[in-house]
């Protein structure tokens, strides 16, 4: 689709006239449209309805729910690509600069809605069900459990079957389900040769257009007897991305009890994150746009440097041609001058009448060839001084 949508103007669009009108105006399929409107939850009249509506009959408008937190308010073709070509500044010079991104709601209402999105996270004790990425490490852990069984090498051990390894994935399946359960869609690197427990196993959850990290990692406890804490972290230290966000066992609460409120600060988060994105874009185009004038400036300045500098060299030109042809014209008339002046002294030359002349004619000759206003080159100056200054007519 090339064209591009708020939200509420694409729904307004098709509860105005059916689906296929809506999609023929556009240059795209139905499916293609009701693809676009099921991905910025946009609900589209149910089957039959313009039918009822054409005959009289009651119908339901559905109304437009909420953005889901992170998620854009834009539908299609962005209007911003593409601009960094040779010819960027002339493309981007007349891009009008978006107003100042508003939302229907403030962060406070957002933060309200999240937590009935969220509702109540609990975190069970065994992995029933598993979250499909989970499920891959669990089943790594079969693999070790049959290579342990069968070696009894200390590395072959299965690690999910106690300790703060396996309440670390406990943790994260829950999320992971939780997050599942909303739309979000979790990741995890699930490669067999990551070590367990740590950070190095970077966990992302992308919530509408924004991807939200975090790690959990074990911290160490000073007293001895004592097990060591998890914290939950947003952000990763190994991409050097880490936040002060974070939540940890204490006396009061395990972290397994604080998932809801961890998740809420995710929705929140990516909220955040989208709002800040636009505001940023807004910036961005203001800046390039500021850029491509200042681009397209110089460009003119170069142009106009560049045409002054090639007059400057074709009027040195001019000029050494016209001093060229002065010399020329001179030398012309040095040898005429000096052939009339042997012609006057002839008898004092050892030579024939016949080879005077001979030698007298082709010195005319060698005169007439440089002498500028026998070979016409004068005229071609002058034609072409006519066609380069008019000015040098009047």
């Amino acid at each position: 689709m090339d064209a591009e949508f708020a939200r509420k103007e694409l729904y307004d669009l098709v509860w105005s006239q059916p689906m296929r009108t809506v999609a023929a105006s556009l240059g795209i399929s139905d499916v293609a449209l009701a693809k676009h409107c099921q991905k910025a939850d946009i609900p589209v009249p149910n089957r039959g309805y313009w039918a009822k509506k054409q005959s009289g009959k009651p119908t339901v408008q559905i109304a437009l729910p909420p953005r889901f937190p992170g998620a854009s308010d834009r539908i299609g073709q962005t209007k911003y690509n593409n601009y960094w070509d040779p010819d960027w500044a002339e493309k981007f010079k007349d891009i009008t600069i978006p107003p100042a991104p508003t939302f229907d709601e403030d962060l406070c209402s957002v933060e309200e809605r999240c937590r009935k999105l969220v509702g109540d996270i609990r975190c069970r004790r065994k992995f029933e069900p598993a979250h499909p990425l989970v499920a891959k490490l669990l089943a790594h852990d079969e693999e070790r459990r049959k290579e342990f069984t069968k070696w009894h090498y200390n590395s072959c051990a299965p690690k999910y079957d106690g300790g703060t390894a396996r309440r670390r994935l406990l943790i994260i399946n829950a999320l992971f389900l939780a997050a599942t359960r909303l739309g979000c869609r979790p990741s995890m690197n699930t490669s067999k040769y990551v070590e367990e427990p740590g950070g190095n196993r970077d966990l992302w959850i992308t919530i509408g257009q924004a991807h939200v990290g975090f790690t959990i990692e074990p911290i160490k406890s000073k007293k001895v007897g004592h097990s060591d804490r998890l914290c939950l972290s947003f952000g990763s230290e190994r991409l050097g991305t880490k936040t002060n966000r974070c939540w940890q066992d204490n006396n009061e609460s395990q972290l397994e009890n604080q998932l809801t409120e961890i998740l809420v600060q995710m929705l929140l988060t990516a909220e955040t994150s989208y709002r800040d994105r636009l505001v940023q874009r807004r910036e961005w185009i203001i800046n390039r746009r500021s850029e491509a004038e200042a681009e397209l400036k110089r460009q003119l300045d170069e142009a106009e440097r560049k045409a002054r500098e090639l007059q400057e060299r074709l009027e040195r030109e001019r000029i050494r041609r016209l001093l060229s042809q002065a010399k020329a014209l001179d030398r012309a008339n040095q040898i005429r001058t000096y052939v009339e002046s042997a012609r006057l002294r002839f008898a004092e030359v050892p030579m024939t009448q016949a080879e005077f002349e001979k030698w007298a004619s082709w010195a005319q000759r060698e005169a007439d060839r440089i002498d500028p206003l026998k070979n016409g080159t004068i005229g071609l100056t002058i034609k072409e001084h006519s066609a380069g200054t008019p000015e040098a007519d009047h």
